[in-house]
């Protein structure tokens, strides 16, 4: 599918990636797939523990006395797909189609986050005439949900000072900097009671845009599960009813695309339209929202587990909480509302916030933990990482500059990303590391819409490979 693209060897190494499962915490086939390549390239090869891949290739001989440098990434992916895609992520390939500048996908997400950093650090690995310093490529794994391969890097098992991440998503930019953040697990036992009203419904919403947690948090997509409450809002207004259920969203760093309530009424159908709330999220122009009768519940939810549901999706906020002050572009702090999961009368919540600045990250985390508690919920917090502080001084950030210049004749712009990157994590195990992250375009990372701009892979490529022989 991907053979007549340049350049050509990062491409071919990409679509052998899509065809091995590597969602997050399935990571075994493609962390062997790696470990093997490494020692056909003739490489010392680490797996370790955590099925982390370092491969580390010598210095080209007019380089030799330079510095080793980490070229570095996560083989593992969101593993996301649109309503009434029949696709298994622990054996299906990834269906790959280009239209135009793009590689995209038919219904799943793609993995080029973060497959194209792998496929990139391989096409240089086997590269015999490649010039650059001593060269280790470590491939994480567990990056989209706890970062527990980055955790689990030993210090003894790195030797360079030097570390190009390549997890960006926009080319030409490239990130000296980024947030922190955890998330905060909400546990309630819901109560029932018998059903008293006639019939039973299922309001679906599906195919909202969803995206990136922290990317794409400030563009005002459409959270399904905050929808689905404003739909019920309209559907009290034709009738009583009573609240079975509400679930949406899978995943804690993408935007809940889809949700699901089950509820129950005297009304025989629905005829509501839904067109001046749909207007309200001019994003989410695909998505789709339908009522349909169902099979009768024997029980509904009790009058104060129904209340805590509602009262708490009305107020705990979703979005953008401020704004960087150094960089108003960028978000400072926020949150994502992204799954709502029952499971045997037991409705578990997950909120990912994240944050760069401490003050701002512990006043909106008292905020939502004061929301859920007054809400019925017990809370905890789970995952938190760093936030990786910008450096004011950096040699390996000046001669990335210098490199993309000279690469393009144009200035590469520095941005501090609202979003959760391994070096945060780096930062602890590797305090005296030099730490940049680059990468070429991509779109809707996250979500059956995610694509990657062939164009600025070529570019990113060639950038990178400059910058090694600079180093």
């Amino acid at each position: 599918m991907l053979e007549n693209l340049q350049p050509n060897r990062v491409f071919y190494y990409f679509e052998e990636l899509t065809k091995i499962p590597r969602e997050s915490g399935n990571e075994q086939a493609v962390s062997d797939y790696l470990y093997r390549l490494g020692k056909q390239f003739g490489y010392e090869t680490i797996q370790d523990e955590s099925n982390n891949i370092i491969i580390r290739k010598p210095a080209h001989p007019d380089y030799a006395n330079h510095e080793p440098v980490v070229i570095q990434g996560h083989m593992d992916m969101v593993a996301e797909k649109a309503e009434g895609i029949t696709h298994d992520f622990t054996k299906d390939p990834i269906p790959l189609l280009v239209e135009g500048d793009w590689v995209k996908t038919k219904g799943t997400t793609l993995g080029a986050d973060d497959g194209i950093a792998v496929a990139m650090g391989l096409a240089i690995m086997e590269d015999k005439q490649a010039k650059h310093p001593a060269l280790e490529l470590l491939v994480t794994t567990d990056e989209e949900t706890t970062m527990s391969g980055a955790r689990a890097v030993k210090k003894e098992n790195i030797h360079g000072k030097k570390l190009i991440n390549i997890d960006a998503e926009e080319e030409g930019i490239l990130l000296s900097g980024c947030s922190g953040g955890h998330n905060l697990i909400g546990n309630q036992k819901l109560n029932y009671q018998a059903r008293k009203l006639k019939n039973t419904f299922e309001l679906s919403i599906n195919n909202m845009l969803g995206g990136h947690s922290g990317m794409e948090i400030h563009q005002e997509r459409g959270n399904s599960i905050k929808f689905a409450l404003q739909a019920m809002d309209l559907i009290r207004k034709v009738s009583e009813y009573e609240l079975v259920s509400i679930v949406g969203g899978s995943k804690h760093n993408a935007i809940p695309r889809d949700a699901r309530v089950i509820f129950t009424s005297d009304e025989e159908d629905y005829s509501i339209d839904f067109t001046d709330l749909i207007a309200k999220y001019p994003l989410d122009k695909d998505m789709q929202v339908t009522i349909n009768k169902i099979d009768n519940v024997d029980a509904v939810l009790s009058p104060q587990s129904q209340e805590n549901i509602e009262r708490f999706i009305a107020e705990v906020p979703h979005g953008v909480y401020s704004m960087m002050e150094e960089y108003p572009d960028i978000v400072e702090c926020s949150n994502n509302l992204a799954i709502f999961d029952i499971q045997d009368n037991q409705l578990k919540v997950t909120i990912s916030l994240r944050s760069s600045n401490p003050e701002t990250f512990e006043k909106h985390t008292d905020n939502v933990i004061e929301i859920y508690q007054k809400n019925g919920f017990d809370v905890v917090e789970e995952d938190y990482y760093p936030a990786w502080e910008f450096a004011k001084e950096s040699k390996l950030r000046k001669t990335a500059l210098k490199a993309f210049k000279q690469t393009f004749n144009k200035d590469m712009k520095v941005e501090v990303v609202h979003a959760a990157l391994e070096p945060a994590v780096f930062t602890d195990t590797f305090p005296e590391m030099e730490m940049i992250a680059v990468g070429p375009t991509m779109k809707d990372v996250h979500s059956p819409n995610e694509r990657l701009s062939i164009a600025s892979t070529e570019r990113t490529f060639k950038f990178i490979k400059n910058l090694l022989e600079n180093l």
